[in-house]
């Protein structure tokens, strides 16, 4: 094929009178095609930000589909104004079925998209257009609750602050503002950008520069409203709502990527979906890559870390997928990628490789740690261990004070924010020093250890505040003295039960909580060290818990409080570090 036709600013009309501007990419041979639609916040004009994703619309046409790039609601050419999350399950349905009436389609229609353009893909498959045959996301969320606006119960701080403010110049121009009040925002704008950092630092976060202008940017206000897992949550929530799904869902996840959780919650519910075409038909890669690779950044790395040319992300190692996958549902054509097992996933920290399994995760054993000290882990230079052996007598507990008003920083780990510590793989030493950060770490390996799946801290604590939170770190601890952050999570206390139901802390009360470190596929090679650091805070990926029962999120500077933080391990209260094991 010789010629593409594009026709730049198509009109599209949306249910509620709002039209969409939609760039559509053809092959000039007339003719019915396929369609595959993306649709994107961040300029549907620029090619050299769509086509380093996923797929160039370009290479689209050449293998003979329509390709639809469409600016969301509010954002560039398209009207309206931008609410994210909640606008893309109808808009993304009426897109898609206008597409398919169009004189060069053939009412075949797939969607695809990475990171927010991920949302409005899964968004629309969980609207379920008639016309949809195929999905396919690649860094994004399902349950926009757990693991994108909030995790662990804990708000994700650095990316939604960071995200909303970088949205409020486009809201700006959009609302029916007189000119001194445009001029003021736009002043409050240009200021509170210039350090995102100090911006984070706020207090209240409800009342921070910018963000404080509730006609502005309402949905940063409902984000903090609805900090339990409500209705406003669940009526995005695709993996609540899977059984509303009608067409079969790839994936593509990423080791240490901010959003891992939503992929692996979708994967859980694809297993269990009750159409067997669904069921049995999607796909799961899981990549050792940060959130960055999707743009197209440092391909092969994660922070600190390069994995090799084996681990190439970005539109270089997804076109070809993208291309396979709608092949075979919306052309009828097998493919290498359907002919393989459901899951490959990259085992990081040896021989750095790709395997595939029917399922995730792949069958293994409990491999059990027991946190053990004399009463000192705190810093890593204390004399905190992980042990096989559970605690024979009672022991000592150990504790530390947590002070939000002097969090711990976030360094490395599963972050897309505002931390200057970096993402992914980072040394975590220096970090390791503070004395509000228990280290927990084993006896030098005999052998190599491998895990495959989720990671759990299981621990017994006590606060002296009615609330707090509690972090866990797991840290390979290299023969050099390099820790490097393998997976991290965080759990607030009140919601150690249930996301829609908080249940305060009884001060200073030995209670059972868990924290999920998510999932992760890495080998523990022989000679290394396996390290569990407990604390309280990372931040700014977190925001930071007040310890009392105000929310977080609302909390002014003279809220804030010191909590004595406890951590017990004896033989009536044993505090565990669950791996995966594998052969």
């Amino acid at each position: 094929m010789n010629t593409v036709i594009i026709d730049r600013n198509v009109m599209v009309d949306m249910r509620d009178g709002i039209s969409l501007a939609s760039d559509i990419y053809r092959p000039s041979v007339e003719g019915k095609y396929p369609v595959l639609v993306h649709r994107i916040p961040y300029n549907k004009s620029m090619m050299h930000y769509i086509g380093s994703q996923m797929l160039n619309p370009i290479i689209g046409v050449e293998n003979d589909y329509v390709v639809i790039i469409q600016d969301c609601r509010g954002c560039f050419a398209s009207e309206g104004v931008m609410t994210p999350y909640t606008q893309e399950a109808d808009d993304g349905y009426d897109t898609i079925e206008w597409a398919a009436q169009q004189p060069w389609s053939n009412g075949r229609v797939g969607i695809y998209g990475s990171s927010y353009m991920g949302i409005t893909c899964l968004q629309a498959t969980l609207a379920a257009p008639p016309h949809l045959q195929a999905a396919m996301s690649y860094l994004t969320g399902s349950n926009l609750y757990d693991g994108w606006v909030y995790s662990g119960g804990a708000l994700e701080l650095g990316f939604n602050m960071g995200y909303t403010q970088g949205k409020a110049g486009q809201a700006i121009q959009r609302l029916d503002l007189d000119d001194e009040n445009k001029s003021r925002l736009m002043e409050e704008l240009k200021t509170s950008g210039s350090n995102r950092a100090q911006l984070s630092e706020y207090l209240p976060l409800n009342d921070a520069p910018i963000l404080r202008e509730r006609e502005l940017l309402p949905y940063w206000h409902e984000y903090l409203e609805h900090n339990e897992y409500d209705d406003y949550w669940k009526r995005m929530d695709i993996v609540a709502r899977i059984e509303e799904v009608k067409a079969p869902i790839m994936q593509i996840a990423a080791w240490y990527d901010q959003f891992l959780k939503g992929h692996l919650d979708l994967n859980t519910a694809l297993k269990h979906h009750s159409n067997p075409t669904i069921r049995d038909n999607h796909r799961f890669i899981i990549g050792p890559w940060d959130h960055n690779s999707y743009e197209g950044h440092r391909l092969t790395w994660a922070g600190e870390r390069n994995f090799g040319p084996k681990a190439l992300s970005g539109v270089m190692a997804v076109s070809d997928l993208v291309i396979q996958w709608f092949d075979y549902w919306l052309k009828d054509k097998n493919s290498s990628l359907m002919e393989s097992p459901r899951v490959r996933y990259f085992m990081m920290g040896d021989t750095n490789e790709w395997l595939q399994t029917t399922t995730w995760p792949p069958t293994s054993k409990e491999k059990i740690l027991y946190l053990d000290s004399n009463g000192s882990a705190n810093t890593r230079h204390g004399d905190g261990k992980l042990s096989h052996s559970a605690p024979g007598k009672l022991s000592q507990s150990d504790t530390y004070i947590y002070d939000p008003k002097y969090p711990v920083p976030t360094v490395g780990g599963r972050t897309f924010s505002l931390a200057a510590g970096g993402s992914g793989v980072q040394d975590q030493s220096e970090v390791e020093e503070r004395a509000d950060i228990l280290v927990y770490t084993s006896e030098k390996l005999e052998k190599q250890i491998k895990i495959a799946g989720n990671i759990l801290v299981k621990l017994w604590i006590s606060s002296d505040g009615e609330d707090t939170d509690f972090t866990g770190k797991l840290v390979d601890v290299e023969p050099n003295g390099y820790c490097a952050v393998i997976a991290d999570g965080i759990i607030r206390a009140r919601y150690r039960n249930s996301f829609e139901k908080p249940e305060f802390l009884v001060p200073d009360q030995p209670t059972y909580l868990e924290v999920d470190l998510w999932d992760v596929a890495y080998t523990f090679k022989k000679g290394h060290r396996i390290r569990l650091e407990v604390s309280s805070s990372s931040f700014p990926r977190f925001s930071r818990n007040a310890n009392s029962r105000i929310q977080p999120e609302f909390a002014k500077e003279e809220d804030l409080r010191p909590a004595t933080q406890t951590i017990y391990h004896d033989n009536s209260h044993l505090s565990q570090l669950v791996l995966p094991e594998v052969e």
